[in-house]
C-alpha cells in the first residue's frame, strides 16, 4: 500500500537517570542502551490516565553515558523460610544480596505519534495524570518541546540514532535488539520485536518504510495486542491512510482523516440538534435527529475510494466521480435493518449535500448517473486503467476495515454482503431516483430540505471545526435593564407568541422588539436565534452597531479583555460567495482547497452567531433550497424573527414575507411585526398569514407633537427651497433634506455647497460600503438624539439623504425637507425631525415638497400620499394624523389594490416556492430572477477589482465592504455605454460580478453616466 503524508506531534523529552532491564538476560543485571517501545507505551499511560496506550508511535534515541550502581535486594522466599522484618531479610544463600545495576545518564528521547491520537497524547503530556518516569529511575522524565509536525514518505533520510524495523535501512553501525513492544495491563502477554539503533549517530542512507520529519529518519510502529489478528492489524493500517481532507482543504491546517473528520461532522450534528431542537414540523418526525446523525457519519463515506485519495495528493489528477454517490452504498449496508422511511431519509441526507438530483443546467446527479452508467469502472474494477488511474476504486483491506469502524460507530453489526460496492450504490442511487424523482408530499418535501440543511451545516461547522455559538448576547431579563419602560415595552415582553407592535419613531420600537424576543427565550426549546431584519442594506451596519452597545458580551476568562458582543451579519453577495465556495465539490481539483477551507471558516460566521442582522432578502433566497441554502433555510427554524419598519415594501415583497412567516410558523418559529405606520391591510395580511398574532399599540400621548407640516408645490430643488434651506443653515439649525433618488441627492448636496464651506454630508445607497459605515458613524456623532432641556442650537449642519436614514438611525435634526414619498415613508422621515419632541421651539417644520416625478415610486403611491396630507387635519403632526393618513391613503383604490396584489403575491410565493414538493430539484435560476424583483445588484469599481479579489480570498464578508449598490436598470444602461464589465473574481467561477467604470468618490458615492466610456486608438 502506498504511504501518504502524516499529520503528528513530536514529543522531545528527557530523564537525568533512567535504567532500562533486558528481559533476555533474566537473573542477569544487563540493561539496555534504549527505552523499550513498550515503556514508552507505559509513560504515555501515565500521562493519559489509562491502563494502557497502544498507540503508534516512532522513537530515536542516544544518551550521554552510562555507569553502574550498587543496589542490595531483599528477596523473599516463597515458603517462608526468610521473612522479611522492618523491610530487611537476612543476609546468606537466598537472603539479602549485593548487586551492580547498570543504568544510563542524560537520556534524550524523541518520540513521534500521529494523528488522531496525537493531540489527546500531547494535552495529556502538558498536564499528565501521573508523574511521567521512564524505566527503573527516581527521576521525572522533563517534557522539553511539543511541536506539531508533518511526516513524509521517503526513500532516503538521515538515519540518527532513530529506532527503525529489522530491514528499515542498512547503516553498518546499527545493532539489532530485541524489544518489548507492548504488554497487556494485566502483564500475560509482552510482544516482542526487533529493531535496529545505532549507538553512534549513522548518516544518510537508503530507508525502507520510513517517514522523514526534516531530514530525520522516523518509522512507526504499533503493537499487535493478543486480541488482533494479523487481518485486523492490516485493517487500522488501511484507515490510517485514507483521508477526507488535504492540509490545505482543512480547517486544522493538515491533513484529515475520513474517520476523524467523519465523527468531527457526527459531533457538530448534536450542536445543530441542541441548538434547532423539534419545532415544528420536526415535532411530528421524532426520529429526525437520528436520521441527521446517522448521514452526518456516512455522508463522505464514499472518499475512501482510490481516486479520491490520488486526488489529495499533491498534483493529484481529479477523480471525476461523486464520492457521495458512492457513499450510498455503505448507507445501504448499515441501514438496512431500519424501516423504509428511515432509509429513504438518509440516503437523502447523505446524497444531496453537494448536487441536486435534477437540474435543468446540468451538473446534477440524475444526469450524471443515468440507469447505463458504466458503474463497475466508475466504483468497482477498471479493466484497463489509463495511466496514473487506479484499477480497483475500494481495496477489499480497506473496505472491510471501514465498514467495520462504522459498524462500530453504529453499534451494528458487521453487515454481510456478496454483491459489490458498485453494485450496492448503483441500486441505492435508483431508489433515491424513485423516492425523490417525482413530487413527494408537502411534508416529506420540508423534512427532507430540512435534513438536508443539518448536514451541510454539520459538514460546515465539522470541516471547519468552529463551532456554533452557545452564548445568546440578548439576555434573558432586557426589560429590567430599561430605567422606565413605556407601557407598549411591557406589553411586549408580556407577549407569549406572535406580535404586532406599532409605536412611534423615537418611542423605543427596538427596545421593545427586543424585550419581545428576550421574553421569548424561556419558553422555546433548544438555542433560539435572533434574527433582525431590515429593509435596507444601507441600514443592516449601523443596527449591528447599536446591538453592539446594548447586548451583552460573552463571558471572558479572567485577566482577559472584555469582547464585544457578537453580532452576525448577512450580507447577500458575501454571504453567496462564501456559501458558493463552503459547498464546492470536494471532488475538484486540490488548488482550490485551500480557499474552500477558508470559505467554510467564514461561512460559519453566518450560522455561529445567535444575533443576527439581514435583510429578508437571504431568507427569501432559502427558499430555493439547493444545498448551497438548506442550512440558511433550517436557520430559521426555532428563531424569533423581528420584521422592522415592514411598511417599507412592495406589495410583491410584503407578500413574499407574509409567505415566509407562515413557513416560519410551521417550523416553530415567532414573529414580531414593529413599525411606527402599519396600515391595517397589512396587519389584517399578517394576521391571516400567522394565524394568532398578538397587536399592540403604543398608547396616545406616547409621543408629543413634534412636526408643522408644511405642503409645497414647488420642486425640492427650486430657488426657494435652496434660499430656505440655507436660510435656516445660516441661523443654526442643524437640517436633513431627504430626496427620492441617488440623482437628486447629489443634486441637491452640489447646489448646497457650491459657494460655501457648510459641515454638509451626503447619504445614500451607492456608496462603497465601508464608505457608507464611516459616514453614518459621521452622522450619528453629529446629530445624536436631542437630551431633555438641551439647547435650540446645537452643531447645526446639514445632512442630504435618501430613503437609507428610514430605518435604525437615531438622528435628530431640527429642520426637515422631503421630497413626497409614500405616506408610510413620510411619516419615518419625519421621525428623523425633533424624534423625542425635546426641541425647546416646540412642534418644528417639516416640509412636503409635492411636485416630483414617480421615481422610484409607484405613482398611485404617490397619489394617495398627496390625497393623504392634503386631506387630514394639520398643520400639527400628531399620533393621530399618522393614523388619519394612513386610513386615507389605503381607502383609495391604490390601496385597496395593494392589498389584493401583496395576497396573491403571499399565496403564489408560498405555493411555488415553500412547499418542496420537488425537494432535491436545483432551483437557482428562480434564485436569479428572485434577484431581479428586488431590482438591486451589488457592482464593483473597476479601480476596486483587484483589491476585492484579494480581500475576497481572505475574508468575503470583509471584502463586501468594497460593493455597491445599483439597479438593473442602471446596471443595463452602464453596460450599454460601455462602462460595465461581467468579472469572475472567485478562480472557480461560481461568483459573477459587475465591475463599472464611473466616477466616484468618498463625498459623492457612485455618478452613474450615459457618456460612452473612451476606446483607446489602435496602430495598425
Amino acid at each position: 500500500m502506498s504511504m501518504s503524508t502524516i499529520e503528528a506531534v513530536r514529543v522531545e523529552l528527557y530523564a537525568p537517570a533512567a535504567s532500562f532491564r533486558d528481559p533476555m538476560f533474566p537473573g542477569v543485571s544487563r540493561c539496555l542502551p534504549v527505552p523499550p517501545p513498550s515503556t514508552v507505551r507505559g509513560m504515555l499511560a501515565a500521562a493519559t490516565g489509562r491502563r494502557a496506550e497502544p498507540v503508534m508511535l516512532g522513537m530515536a534515541v542516544r544518551v550521554d553515558g552510562s555507569g553502574t550502581d550498587a543496589e542490595t535486594y531483599h528477596p523473599i522466599a516463597a515458603d517462608g523460610s526468610n521473612p522479611a522484618v522492618a523491610g530487611r531479610v537476612a543476609a546468606g544463600k537466598g537472603g539479602m544480596t549485593i548487586r551492580d545495576r547498570p543504568f544510563l545518564v542524560g537520556v534524550h528521547l524523541t518520540v513521534w505519534i500521529p494523528a488522531p491520537e496525537a493531540d489527546r497524547i500531547a494535552a495529556a503530556l502538558r498536564r499528565p495524570v501521573w508523574g511521567l518516569r521512564l524505566g527503573r529511575s527516581q527521576d521525572l522524565v522533563h517534557v522539553r518541546s511539543i511541536q506539531q509536525v508533518t511526516l513524509y514518505p521517503t526513500e532516503r533520510a538521515h538515519v540518527g540514532h532513530a529506532l527503525a524495523p529489522a530491514g528499515g535501512h542498512q547503516a553498518p553501525l546499527a545493532g539489532t535488539l530485541r524489544l518489548a513492544e507492548a504488554i497487556t495491563p494485566d502483564r500475560g502477554h509482552t510482544e516482542y520485536r526487533s529493531y535496529l539503533w545505532c549507538s553512534e549517530p549513522a548518516g544518510v542512507h537508503d530507508v525502507v518504510g520510513a517517514y522523514r520529519d526534516g531530514e530525520q529518519a522516523v518509522w512507526l510502529a504499533a503493537p499487535a495486542m493478543p486480541d488482533k489478528s494479523p487481518e485486523q492489524e492490516a485493517s487500522d493500517a488501511a484507515l490510517r491512510q485514507v483521508l477526507a481532507k488535504s492540509a490545505r482543504g482543512s480547517g486544522l491546517g493538515r491533513p484529515e482523516l475520513l474517520t476523524e473528520h467523519s465523527l468531527a461532522v457526527r459531533e457538530a450534528t448534536d450542536m445543530v440538534a441542541d441548538r434547532i431542537g423539534s419545532p415544528g414540523v420536526l415535532a411530528d418526525r421524532p426520529r429526525f435527529w437520528d436520521w441527521a446523525r446517522t448521514a452526518a457519519l456516512l455522508h463522505d463515506a464514499g472518499k475512501v475510494a482510490e481516486g479520491f485519495q490520488r486526488q489529495l495528493r499533491p498534483r493529484g489528477e481529479i477523480w471525476g466521480e461523486r464520492h457521495e454517490v458512492l457513499s450510498l452504498a455503505y448507507v445501504d449496508l448499515l441501514t438496512r435493518h431500519l424501516d423504509p422511511e428511515d432509509q429513504k431519509m438518509i440516503a437523502a441526507g447523505v446524497a444531496f449535500h453537494h448536487r441536486p438530483l435534477t437540474s435543468t443546467r446540468g451538473g446534477d446527479l440524475r444526469t450524471k448517473y443515468p440507469p447505463i452508467a458504466d458503474w463497475e469502472r466508475k466504483f468497482g474494477r477498471d479493466a484497463a486503467p489509463v495511466l496514473g488511474r487506479p484499477r480497483i476504486q475500494v481495496p477489499v483491506v480497506r473496505h472491510r476495515a471501514f465498514l467495520a469502524w462504522l459498524a462500530d460507530r453504529l453499534g451494528v453489526p458487521i453487515p454481510h454482503e456478496q454483491r459489490r460496492l458498485w453494485e450496492l450504490a448503483r441500486d441505492a442511487f435508483a431508489r433515491l431516483r424513485a423516492d425523490w424523482g417525482n413530487p413527494v408530499s408537502e411534508d416529506d418535501g420540508l423534512t427532507a430540505v430540512l435534513l438536508q440543511g443539518a448536514v451541510t451545516l454539520a459538514d460546515h461547522s465539522g470541516s471547519a471545526h468552529v463551532p456554533l455559538q452557545t452564548h445568546m448576547p440578548l439576555p434573558g431579563d432586557f426589560l429590567t435593564r430599561l430605567p422606565a419602560p413605556y407601557p407598549h415595552q411591557r406589553q411586549a415582553a408580556a407577549t407569549s407568541g406572535h406580535l404586532i407592535m406599532v409605536a412611534p419613531t423615537g418611542s423605543g420600537k427596538t427596545e421593545a422588539g427586543l424585550a419581545w424576543a428576550s421574553a421569548q427565550l424561556g419558553d422555546m426549546s433548544g438555542r433560539p436565534r435572533l434574527m433582525w431584519l431590515l429593509p435596507y442594506r444601507a441600514s443592516i451596519d449601523a443596527a449591528r452597531d447599536r446591538f453592539i452597545a446594548t447586548l451583552d458580551p460573552p463571558p471572558a476568562p479572567s485577566q482577559a479583555p472584555a469582547a464585544q458582543p457578537d453580532i452576525g451579519v448577512l450580507h447577500a453577495t458575501a454571504a453567496r460567495t462564501l456559501l458558493a465556495r463552503a459547498v464546492a465539490d470536494d471532488c475538484e481539483p486540490t488548488a482550490a482547497d485551500a480557499r474552500r477551507a477558508r470559505a467554510r471558516a467564514g461561512a460559519m460566521r453566518l450560522f455561529a452567531q445567535r444575533v443576527r442582522v439581514a435583510t429578508p432578502f437571504q431568507l427569501l433566497r432559502a427558499a430555493i433550497a439547493g444545498a448551497r441554502y438548506s442550512s440558511v433555510l433550517l436557520e430559521q427554524a426555532n428563531a424569533l424573527m423581528v420584521l422592522d419598519e415592514l411598511h417599507a415594501y412592495d406589495p410583491a415583497t410584503f407578500g413574499r414575507l407574509c409567505a415566509c412567516m407562515r413557513l416560519w410558523n410551521q417550523l416553530g418559529s415567532r414573529v414580531a411585526v414593529l413599525s411606527a405606520t402599519l396600515a391595517q391591510p397589512m396587519i389584517d395580511l399578517v394576521a391571516d398569514t400567522l394565524g394568532s398574532v398578538q397587536v399592540h399599540r403604543a398608547p396616545t400621548g406616547t409621543a408629543p407633537d413634534r412636526h408643522r407640516l408644511a405642503l409645497d408645490e414647488q420642486p425640492i430643488n427650486s430657488p426657494d427651497s435652496l434660499a430656505r434651506i440655507n436660510g435656516w443653515l445660516d441661523e443654526g439649525h442643524s437640517v436633513l433634506v431627504i430626496a427620492n433618488t441617488v440623482a437628486m441627492a447629489q443634486e441637491l448636496y452640489d447646489a448646497l455647497t457650491s459657494d460655501n464651506d457648510r459641515d454638509a454630508i451626503l447619504l445614500h445607497s451607492r456608496f462603497r460600503g465601508i464608505d457608507r459605515a464611516a459616514i453614518e458613524r459621521t452622522i450619528l456623532s453629529k446629530h445624536p438624539e436631542r437630551r431633555p432641556g438641551q439647547s435650540a442650537r446645537r452643531s447645526g449642519g446639514l445632512v442630504v439623504a435618501t430613503q437609507t436614514v428610514e430605518v435604525s438611525l437615531c438622528l435628530d435634526f431640527d429642520r426637515g425637507v422631503t421630497e413626497i414619498a409614500p405616506i408610510e415613508a413620510i411619516a419615518q422621515r419625519a421621525g428623523r425631525i425633533n424624534r423625542r419632541g425635546h426641541h425647546p421651539e416646540g412642534p418644528v417644520e417639516f416640509r412636503v415638497h409635492l411636485a416630483t416625478g414617480p421615481r422610484p415610486y409607484d405613482q398611485a403611491a404617490l397619489d394617495a400620499a398627496r390625497t393623504a396630507l392634503t386631506t387630514a387635519p394639520g398643520p400639527m403632526v400628531s399620533e393621530e394624523t399618522i393614523e388619519s393618513w394612513l386610513q386615507i391613503a389605503y381607502a383609495t383604490s391604490w390601496g385597496q389594490n395593494w392589498s389584493t396584489e401583496a395576497r396573491r403575491h403571499r399565496d403564489e410565493f408560498y405555493r411555488d416556492f415553500l412547499t418542496f414538493t420537488d425537494p432535491f430539484d436545483d432551483r437557482s435560476e428562480f434564485a436569479e430572477r428572485l434577484e431581479e424583483t428586488f431590482d438591486s445588484v451589488d457592482v464593483l469599481l473597476a479601480d476596486d477589482v483587484q483589491e476585492y479579489q484579494a480581500m475576497s480570498e481572505e475574508d468575503p464578508l470583509l471584502a463586501a465592504g468594497l460593493l455597491i449598490p445599483i439597479r438593473y436598470g442602471q446596471l443595463a444602461a452602464l453596460r450599454a455605454a460601455g462602462r460595465a464589465e461581467l468579472i469572475r473574481p472567485d478562480p472557480q467561477g461560481r461568483i459573477r460580478l459587475w465591475a463599472v467604470d464611473a466616477p466616484y468618490s468618498t463625498e459623492r458615492g457612485l455618478t452613474l453616466t450615459s457618456e460612452r466610456a473612451a476606446v483607446p486608438e489602435t496602430v495598425l
